[in-house]
């Protein structure tokens, strides 16, 4: 009878499994509901969520939403000054399949190769998530903050005033906001995704003053090269903005490789 009692009780692996995908659906329900994502972005996205949970962990979930709520402020900031100059995202400020799959496809490829990552070194798979997200939130906070500045230059040419919105185009507003964006994903990170709160699961990366310092500046760097990328290949129509961002996201977590065996 105790045997047949405890067959009904369910798999707590697979309770974990249905409470994520439930949050998940809710989430893209909302970013669509709210206009964070187009239809086709929001269902990704929650495919995308589901995902990390179930290679990582709710934690470094938490992350990944952070972006998503962050990211879809500095949207809505001073939008309908942004839509009037023809430089908002959308109809409405949602942003579409392109963009979330060249900010997301990296961290998620983090996460499920996860495993042999960890393999190489741990804590290494979570600073390399950390990193593509904080790269991916600084390019956000630079492009939506930094589009109304009045006299942006040419990052290949300082001495260039070009108008705001313009491929390559930065300012110090945009710089600070970079910088911002990539403090909030390294603070954030630094409690969600490090041994800080828990050393279970995927959780293996060492809590630290210098691993934020290192998260907001490869965040930070990884902006300045966007902005290159789009000064240079992007001007020149060989590729689209969601490509760059792909690019530098991927150019930044293998560069953090090194960094993080030399100095984490």
């Amino acid at each position: 009878m105790s045997e047949f009692l405890t067959s009904l009780i369910p798999d707590p692996g697979w309770i974990s499994f249905f409470i994520s995908l439930v949050l998940c659906t809710l989430l893209g329900v909302f970013a669509y509901a709210k206009k964070v994502l187009d239809l086709k972005a929001s269902v990704l996205a929650a495919l995308l969520g589901f995902l990390v949970v179930i290679f990582a962990d709710f934690f470094w979930f938490l992350l990944l939403l952070s972006f998503l709520v962050v990211s879809y402020s500095v949207t809505m900031w001073k939008y309908s000054l942004k839509s009037r100059n023809g430089q908002s995202e959308g109809i409405s400020g949602e942003r579409g399949v392109r963009n979330v799959l060249a900010n997301g496809i990296v961290p998620l490829s983090i996460v499920v190769f996860s495993g042999p990552i960890e393999m190489i070194s741990e804590g290494l798979a979570g600073f390399l998530f950390m990193v593509a997200i904080a790269i991916a939130t600084s390019d956000t906070f630079a492009s939506e903050i930094g589009v109304i500045a009045r006299k942006p230059r040419m990052i290949t040419d300082p001495r260039k005033i070009v108008e705001p919105g313009v491929d390559g185009g930065v300012s110090l507003l945009g710089n600070i906001a970079a910088f911002l964006g990539a403090l909030m994903i390294g603070f954030i990170g630094f409690f969600l995704v490090t041994d800080r709160l828990t050393s279970i699961g995927p959780h293996t990366l060492e809590a630290g003053a210098l691993l934020v310092v290192l998260t907001v500046t490869i965040g930070w760097l990884g902006c300045q090269l966007d902005s290159y990328l789009g000064a240079t290949i992007q001007r020149k129509g060989l590729v689209s903005n969601n490509m760059v961002n792909f690019i530098t996201i991927t150019l930044g977590v293998a560069a953090s490789v090194p960094v993080f065996f030399l100095l984490l």
